[in-house]
């Protein structure tokens, strides 16, 4: 029942000038009209079999939804275990781009086993969180393993450490400049330091570098008023918000870490820029999980507030920003909107457009390499076409 579709991006340079992009998308936004008609109980048993990627994201928005819209009161541990649970799956999507991904942009020999051990580890801290209660039902109950979810957390920094940076974590983050970065790329032998120096001595460090903000925090009001107007469709489809396209992705989100502001006062968003904060992210995400499992034993309750029968649920998911929106009557969805990351990184004038538009070289073999790298930074959710005309 999987559903996916591609997208298509037509790139047209243009000597000396910015190049035209064309981007078109096949993804069936709309089959969540399938939902229609359902209970809350069907949709959250449905859902997990219609999205294949970020799976836990989209599941924990469509929970948060329903909370809000029936007035579920969950306890704030059931939602930080959520929480916990998506950030565990933002770390194993980072990783399988990194180890499945950057290996063929290096054009090195991708090593399929090297993503073993963290294949099993997000069903494993699933039951450690919930042993073998429903995780995503509007009465979720916590049974709580929590010498296993500390060392399934211990696992995946040492698995990050080794597989990504060949040194642990808190070395790693202890770069926080540029100056720094540039010393330990010279000297490691990690993928990460090989995708990086790759871009260094290409000289490609501002390499689909353009002017987009990183997209702010959208109230429910403000979703609500956007998805519940006649052009809804079109808005999900194609978001803009204040007449802006924005971007939403790991560099959005590690804007203010001190390398990253580093690398963008240097070279903007950048190809540098948009894979450094990928890595910054990933190494700092078990140090996250242990701050969250911290509140894993919180008594209190998550207050909701109902308005009109609709419901919002949003997360940051590993590609962006998710939002999903239900609207009820009588105790039956009657509408289902999911407002996902790649209509707002992939849209026609977003940040891939633009930064495709700024590619400036005669070669097209490297110009193909260079739109690919940067597709790749920003990571779309689903399969491309890329043809350069």
């Amino acid at each position: 029942m999987n559903i996916e579709g591609r997208l298509q991006i037509n790139l047209y340079p243009h000597a000396g000038s910015e190049s035209r992009v064309e981007i078109t998308s096949s993804r069936p936004l709309q089959v969540v009209k399938i939902f229609e008609g359902k209970r809350p109980k069907q949709v959250l048993a449905t859902l997990p079999l219609l999205y294949s990627v970020c799976g836990i994201a989209q599941a924990t928005a469509a929970t948060r939804a329903f909370a809000q819209l029936l007035e579920s009161k969950e306890s704030r541990s059931v939602d930080v275990a959520r929480d916990l649970l998506v950030t565990a799956e933002t770390a194993r999507e980072h990783l399988w781009r990194i180890l499945l991904d950057w290996p063929q942009l290096l054009d090195e020999t991708v090593d399929a086993q090297r993503i073993i051990p963290i294949q099993s580890l997000l069903q494993t801290l699933r039951t450690a969180l919930f042993a073998e209660s429903a995780s995503f039902c509007l009465h979720s109950k916590l049974e709580l393993d929590g010498e296993l979810i500390n060392e399934l957390i211990d696992h995946l920094e040492r698995v990050v450490g080794e597989l990504v940076f060949n040194e642990s974590l808190t070395q790693w983050l202890e770069i926080d400049d540029l100056t720094s970065l540039s010393r330990w790329v010279a000297q490691s032998s990690a993928i990460s330091a090989r995708a990086l120096r790759r871009i260094i001595d290409d000289e490609w460090q501002t390499v689909g570098r353009c002017n987009i903000a990183p997209l702010p925090a959208l109230s429910e009001a403000n979703l609500h008023q956007q998805l519940g107007t006649a052009d809804a469709e079109h808005f999900i489809a194609e978001p803009t918000w204040q007449q802006q396209c924005w971007e939403t992705t790991s560099l959005a989100r590690q804007a203010e870490h001190p390398l990253i502001a580093s690398l963008q006062g240097e070279y903007g968003n950048g190809l540098l820029t948009r894979v450094t904060a990928r890595l910054v992210e990933l190494a700092t995400l078990p140090e996250k999980m242990r701050t969250m499992t911290a509140h894993l034993t919180s008594p209190q309750t998550v207050a909701h507030s109902p308005s009109d029968k609709v419901g919002i649920g949003q997360v940051e998911a590993a590609r962006g920003r998710l939002v999903h929106r239900i609207v009820m009557v009588g105790g039956l969805v009657s509408r289902y909107q999911v407002l996902a990351p790649t209509e707002w990184n992939f849209h026609p004038q977003g940040v891939v457009a633009r930064g495709l538009a700024k590619l400036q070289t005669r070669d097209k073999a490297v110009l193909q390499r260079q739109a690919a790298m940067l597709i790749h930074a920003v990571d779309p959710c689903v399969g491309y076409n890329l043809k350069v005309h």
